[in-house]
């Protein structure tokens, strides 16, 4: 298989990374929803647990993991997809993988932090052991989907490729969602007031956009991939 992006494809992939982390963050404030019986505060970065759990509910550790077994979910479908015959199919498989950020669930134990070593110093693991058990978790949980899609793929320069891919919703997401919406408009105070779901309505509104550009452009991820040897399909409505 060869990647074939083109604007439309681009499209869909690029709304898709940021749905992904959204609902990364709305998988954490859902299972809190669940078990405190209402929403917690949250904004592009930062969730918390309602106030019906301020003595601290011991299964609001639930979650703190939600969100990485929501994202490694979507991953190893994602893998499991690349694992089909037809093009289109594994096309969707590589889409759910590079846009549910790999890489970022790597960087974040590695530097330290993420929600897999909180949630491992909260049941009372040493820092220095969580470290370590996060990081080996997810090294073991993120590899194989990463190698999968390194041994699907036969683009000339394919690491390049490949290392690009995975790069390019992290970096997106840190620029748009973290250093422009969260540190530019959220921080100054625009739309800032709280409306459904928790959120600010600049990060509801946000999702909204997200979603309905995903809706126009959807049907375009099953060209990521073509056999190789075929010409990118690159036009069509």
């Amino acid at each position: 298989m060869k990647i074939a992006l083109n604007l439309r494809n681009s499209a869909a992939l690029v709304a898709l990374s940021f749905i992904m982390q959204e609902t990364h963050e709305l998988a954490h404030t859902s299972v809190g929803r669940l078990i405190c019986g209402d929403w917690g505060q949250r904004d592009f970065n930062v969730w918390g647990i309602s106030s019906q759990c301020v003595n601290d509910e011991p299964l609001t550790l639930l979650a703190t993991f939600a969100g990485p077994v929501y994202t490694f979910s979507i991953i190893w479908l994602g893998y499991f997809l690349l694992t089909r015959a037809a093009a289109g199919t594994q096309s969707i498989g590589f889409a759910l993988v590079v846009s549910s950020m790999p890489f970022s669930r790597i960087l974040s134990p590695l530097l330290g932090g993420g929600d897999e070593i909180y949630g491992l110093t909260r049941l009372g693991v040493d820092h220095s052991l969580a470290w370590g058990a996060a990081l080996a978790a997810v090294f073991a949980l993120a590899a194989p989907p990463v190698v999968k899609i390194y041994t699907t793929i036969n683009n000339r320069r394919k690491p390049l490729w490949i290392i690009g891919l995975l790069l390019a919703p992290f970096f997106l997401v840190g620029i748009v969602v973290f250093a422009v919406l969260q540190g530019l408009i959220l921080k100054n105070g625009i739309l800032n007031d709280y409306w459904i779901l928790g959120s600010p309505m600049l990060v509801t509104f946000w999702l909204f956009f997200c979603l309905g550009l995903f809706a126009i452009f959807a049907k375009h991820l099953v060209t990521l991939l073509q056999p190789s040897g075929n010409t990118p399909q690159t036009g069509g409505g």
